[in-house]
């Protein structure tokens, strides 16, 4: 394995301990936080690198800049994770925010927070170090916003049909994990197959040895799949409110639908292919102008968000005629910029 140039390597679980207990109070110490470790299979007698989960407290200063300063060599994952070398060995520092402090349960016994997701996602879904959480796409499919169903590690697992109560005992060996895991009444062997997988995912999970070690394993058990889940993701709305009544996920997703329609139908009616067509703009022009344009709406028309303003106008024509009036009296910045 290599760190930016640095060569670190596979570390026994006695070295690993060791590194642990040597760097948690160093790193306690130095952003003056709380630190976590990962608990992992008993057995186990190697390991890739060490996760350490901080408490983001608000107060953590330039994490990138300290660790540099006192450990060298640097990878920064776009502010998820830093990593750096200790001893030839990878570390990585997470931070994590006061709100998901509570789910760094996550992270314990690789892989099942891996294996548990797939489950989760079939219910529409995600389940990670901020807990059980619905994503909600808006109309053109990006991902809008993720709606906390429950930071509550026990209670999501008990709802993906998981035992809690052996989980908290802990694991002697992976095997024991993917027991566990088949365990749950919502078990289904397609599920986990690389093949069912979105893009993304099976580009990561074909590198992780664990879940590879699980496929063969199930394989080799003969499983059937008891379980059907529907297509339609949404029939388990229901489900998932009577499970957790307290996070008023239908209702929070009716007024995010609310102004996504709102949104979409104001996107219809101005947008910047309608532009393109009535002036001729493109490329950085094109953008310039529609950014000047709803720039200036918004600091004449004050409180009003440029989509109600769109959404005012009874007849499209007259979006027409107001943006060619607009146009008009600034066309030559544009004109000037594509000479």
């Amino acid at each position: 394995m290599a760190l930016h140039g640095v060569q670190t390597e596979r570390k026994s679980t006695e070295d690993h301990l060791r590194i642990q207990s040597e760097l948690v109070p160093v790193i306690a110490e130095m952003f003056k936080t709380e630190v976590k470790t990962v608990l992992f299979y008993r057995t186990k007698d190697s390991h890739g690198d060490l996760d350490l989960l901080v408490l983001n407290n608000g107060n953590l200063g330039n994490i990138n800049n300290k660790l540099k300063e006192r450990f060298g060599v640097m990878n920064n994952n776009g502010g998820v994770c830093f990593s750096f070398a200790y001893d030839n060995y990878q570390v990585d520092v997470i931070p994590i925010s006061k709100e998901s402090w509570m789910c760094t349960d996550f992270f314990n016994y690789d892989p099942s927070g891996n294996l548990c997701g797939k489950i989760a996602h079939k219910f529409g879904a995600k389940f990670g170090n901020n807990g059980l959480e619905y994503p909600f796409r808006n109309f053109s499919g990006r991902l809008s916003k993720d709606l906390v169903i429950t930071k509550d590690h026990r209670k999501a697992l008990e709802f993906l049909g998981f035992d809690y109560e052996r989980y908290a005992q802990g694991f002697d060996t992976v095997e024991e994990i993917f027991e566990w895991v088949i365990s749950s009444k919502y078990f289904n062997l397609e599920i986990f197959q690389i093949e069912a997988l979105g893009h993304k995912d099976r580009l990561r999970q074909r590198k992780r040895d664990t879940y590879n070690k699980f496929l063969e394993y199930i394989a080799a058990k003969n499983l059937t799949n008891p379980w059907v889940f529907e297509k339609d993701k949404s029939v388990y709305l229901d489900k998932i409110e009577e499970a957790f009544p307290e996070s008023k996920l239908k209702e929070k997703l009716a007024k995010l639908k609310e102004e996504d329609d709102l949104n979409k139908l104001s996107s219809e009616k101005f947008n910047g292919s309608l532009v393109m067509e009535w002036t001729g703009l493109q490329g950085k022009e094109l953008g310039n102008c529609l950014s000047d344009f709803r720039s200036e709406v918004c600091s004449s028309i004050g409180e009003i968000r440029f989509r109600d303003f769109i959404l005012n106008f009874e007849d499209d024509a007259d979006i027409r005629t107001y943006f060619d009036g607009w146009y008009s009296l600034n066309k030559e910045r544009y004109d000037n910029s594509s000479r």
